[in-house]
């Protein structure tokens, strides 16, 4: 079924000049300085990337070792508990990473690559869980009850996880790839303990010395490497199991029931949000309301006060850039996520959307500053604009996932009815489309804003984003250290969580996040 033509052009051309051209420039300034590129080679590139690998591998096994048991449990047991569970293990990945680090620094005395990996690991176990549950509720009762008759438990495993692996190594993929590209956790780790360089540190440290760009960009070559290679994993395995279309005549597969297995799952389950939940925020509510004389109610409001009065305008300047980013997403991401879906050589669509995303967050805010730091440019430039482009292009490709496949689950044959009758593609679009889709759109939003609000890297070196509030606690917590910061930690997670928690109490869906 043919999409509208004029109206993905538009979203294309969002795409390749607020993702694809910043990227594109940044390749052009090797050419000018082919010498650059030695840096590839030399050993401590080889060392970086090594390192940085082997805290990707960690976090994306940790994932994989708390998020495969943790979401088939939520989806497909008696597990007690487990509707408050599944959705506070959203928690630890609204949670700003730099958030998580400051809690768990001062909860235990692990530093270097085992605190990284930890805090890195928490915060993205959700992606393995959540891929987890979507597959294990997409699998036929029929399925189940088939293999259960002829050989019980070991049996229905067997056939279950076939199709429940290919979520499970999608969701770690994706962890391996926040965790390489991470600059804000391994340099706070290390100002706090022994230095742990990673890649991301020597992209920074590069352009912040020598202010070159061919040299930023050859050193960010193998990372930006190894995350192609990750993601195109992703994708592959974003075609495979259960995420795929569900089967024409589908039965939600049977609860399981635990038996006495029961209470060491609840066990695992409490002690998996206590770690990642409840002792994060509470080491945060807990130094927000210390002061000279310990701990009391009214210094933690006092705490909380301040944190309103003296950033006020960091928080409204991250609500309205990451608002602006997500609602600008949507409509392209709807727009490349059909023609990905409908079109013939639609996946190209996908692979080019996660370009932006494959490169560092740091090398993709100097292809920013690159492009548009120039006098012509110059009010775009300075202004909100370019963050609310720069976050759009970033982020772009995971609502395009999202709604790419809430698409493939749409049956063609109601826009080829539509057109039947005469409805205009566009049309076709947003009332054929769109509203069948509406928590995937709204799931879809969320993303970006949460990403947005989270975004730290490339905030640091795109001068118009520096006021938004996650450089304000970057700097206040490697500068000074009061109980305010804590309780500004605290008010910027409860901002990134209200999407979600609308749409919960108002929505009669359940929102479609991570299709």
């Amino acid at each position: 079924m043919p999409t509208h033509r004029p109206t993905l052009i538009l979203a294309v051309g969002a795409l390749v000049l607020f993702g694809l051209l910043p990227l594109a420039v940044m390749a052009w300034r090797i050419t000018g300085d082919m010498g650059a590129l030695g840096r590839i080679i030399d050993g401590r590139t080889i060392s970086l990337i090594g390192r940085t690998a082997m805290l990707g591998t960690g976090v994306a096994g940790f994932a994989l070792l708390v998020g495969v048991p943790f979401g088939y449990m939520v989806a497909r047991t008696d597990l007690p508990g487990r509707s408050l569970w599944a959705p506070l293990a959203w928690v630890p990945l609204l949670l700003p990473p730099l958030v998580l680090a400051m809690s768990w620094t001062v909860l235990a005395p692990l530093r270097g690559a085992p605190m990284t990996i930890w805090i890195l690991g928490l915060g993205h176990f959700p992606l393995v869980a959540t891929f987890v549950a979507k597959a294990a509720r997409r699998i036929d009762r029929r399925q189940v009850e088939a293999a259960r008759l002829v050989g019980g438990w070991s049996a229905q495993w067997r056939m279950e996880w076939p199709l429940i692996a290919p979520a499970a190594v999608l969701g770690a993929t994706l962890a391996f790839v926040f965790a390489i590209n991470d600059f804000a956790v391994p340099d706070y780790v290390s100002s706090v303990g022994p230095k742990f360089n990673v890649y991301a540190d020597e992209v920074f440290a590069t352009w912040q010395v020598d202010q070159k760009d061919a040299e930023a960009v050859s050193t960010a070559l193998p990372l930006i490497a190894l995350t192609l290679c990750a993601l195109t994993l992703a994708l592959v395995m974003r075609r495979r199991g259960s995420l795929a279309s569900l089967a024409s005549g589908f039965e939600r597969p049977p609860i399981l029931r635990l038996g006495r297995a029961k209470w060491p799952a609840l066990v695992f389950a409490l002690g998996l949000i206590s770690v990642s939940v409840f002792l994060p925020v509470g080491q945060l509510l807990n130094e927000a309301g210390t002061g000279e004389d310990g701990w009391s109610l009214g210094h933690t409001g006092s705490a909380f006060s301040m944190a309103l009065e003296r950033c006020r305008d960091n928080l409204r300047a991250s609500i309205l850039l990451a608002a602006g980013a997500a609602t600008l997403a949507v409509p392209v991401a709807l727009a490349i996520g059909h023609g990905a879906a409908r079109l013939k050589r639609g996946k190209w669509l996908l692979a080019a959307c996660i370009l932006p995303f494959a490169a560092p967050a740091i090398l993709f805010g100097i292809g920013q500053i690159s492009v548009w730091n120039h006098p012509a440019t110059q009010s775009f430039y300075t202004g909100d604009g370019l963050v609310i482009a720069m976050l759009l292009g970033r982020y772009l490709i995971f609502p395009v996932l999202v709604l790419t496949s809430a698409v493939e689950n749409l049956s063609p044959r109601l826009e080829e009815a539509a057109a039947m009758v005469g409805v205009s593609p566009l049309a076709r679009l947003f009332r054929i489309v769109a509203l069948p889709i509406l928590p995937a759109l709204a799931g879809a939003w969320t993303l970006v804003f949460v990403f947005a609000m989270r975004e730290l890297d490339a905030a640091i070196l795109v001068p118009a984003a520096n006021k938004t509030v996650m450089f304000r606690l970057y700097n206040a917590v490697h500068f000074y250290r009061q109980d305010y910061v804590a309780a500004l930690a605290l008010v910027t997670l409860f901002v990134i969580m209200i999407p979600g928690l609308l749409w919960s109490l108002f929505a009669r869906k359940k929102m479609d996040v991570l299709s």
